[in-house]
């Protein structure tokens, strides 16, 4: 299994730099819930989302609605 962090309107950035974390980037599955409760506190919304074997973790500043 793997976790992918994936900006919600794409390769932004502004969160990249927030976060330290690139649109698309593969991370530990075994830290997911560490990234996800720090990309929140950041105040940022966050999303987990399966995906077969894969495991996407969604960061929006919005509420994850079309722009």
């Amino acid at each position: 299994m793997k976790a992918t962090i994936f900006f919600f309107h794409g390769a932004n950035c502004k969160h990249e730099e927030l976060t330290g974390y690139k649109h698309n980037q593969e991370v530990e599955t075994d830290q997911i819930f560490n990234i996800v409760a720090w990309i929140f506190g950041l105040g940022l919304n966050v999303m987990l989302y399966h995906s077969g074997d894969n495991v996407i973790i969604m960061v929006d500043d919005k509420r994850f609605q079309q722009r």
